[in-house]
């Protein structure tokens, strides 16, 4: 792994896979780091078409910082971060794809910077009150200031009272309107986690910058359909790659050398 410096001092873990060396177009696709459950990420970047930047987001993997059940805009940070990153290193970053959280902190990113035109959100959750049983069961301890832990996704989460006022005033009808570029959305019709009416909804407030929404006979895993899942990322891709130009020069870069 690698590192580099974001603009909070942590040290984000990522890995680079290039494909072909002489095209220094890029894709950006957080890792589900360490859920041995959520495996997506990962045969995106050993499948896809593409050179790929693999990235740790805070709190994730081998990166520094605590991680939650909250902080979206954090990771749309962080994801901003990578961007500058890439593009100090001659890169252009095609698009961003992002599985489950990081389907939604992608969004995020489109809403809060929207340098790179481009979101391809694996599962993104739009009801974000809508509360794991085990947070409902403890909600009014977390009310009153307690922090809980459990499991879910093959992972360890944490959850407090900031992370659940977090979630409460976020508004993800407002992050789309704000959103800029083209969004894709994928999502499993046997979703257990993420209902189905979560890609209606970003659907219809995304309006026109929904370029399209695409459903799979699977589980919120896509277990089963990654090659389906392939499919559509890699046509996407070839339209993007043909039609796609970013303009950085308004940028205000800074130093995020490792």
């Amino acid at each position: 792994m690698e590192y580099f410096i974001n603009r909070s001092g942590l040290r984000l873990a990522f890995k680079i896979s290039v494909k072909y060396p002489d095209d220094k177009n890029i894709y950006i696709v957080p890792s589900m780091k360490p859920s041995e459950v959520f495996l997506l990420p990962d045969f995106i970047r050993e499948h896809i078409n593409a050179n790929v930047f693999m990235l740790d987001l805070t709190g994730n993997g081998q990166s520094q910082g605590e991680h939650g059940l909250a902080g979206y805009g954090r990771d749309a940070d962080d994801i901003d971060d990578a961007v500058k990153f890439l593009v100090l290193r001659g890169y252009t970053v095609l698009g961003i794809i992002g599985c489950s959280r990081y389907g939604t902190s992608a969004i995020h990113y489109a809403a809060l910077y929207g340098e790179v035109k481009t979101i391809i959100a694996v599962a993104p959750k739009y009801h974000l009150i809508d509360f794991p049983e085990f947070i409902q069961r403890n909600f009014e301890s977390i009310r009153n200031g307690n922090e809980v832990v459990f499991m879910a996704f093959g992972r360890e989460w944490k959850f407090n009272k900031e992370m659940m006022d977090e979630l409460i005033n976020t508004n993800m009808k407002d992050y789309c309107e704000r959103a800029k570029g083209d969004i894709y959305i994928i999502y499993g019709e046997l979703d257990e986690y993420i209902p189905v009416s979560d890609a209606s909804d970003y659907a219809r407030e995304l309006k026109e910058k929904c370029k399209g929404c695409y459903a799979l006979n699977c589980d919120h895993f896509f277990m089963g359909v990654f090659d389906e899942v392939m499919e559509i990322i890699e046509k996407l891709y070839l339209k993007i790659k043909n039609i796609y130009y970013l303009n950085f020069s308004k940028i205000n870069l800074f130093n995020l050398l490792s």
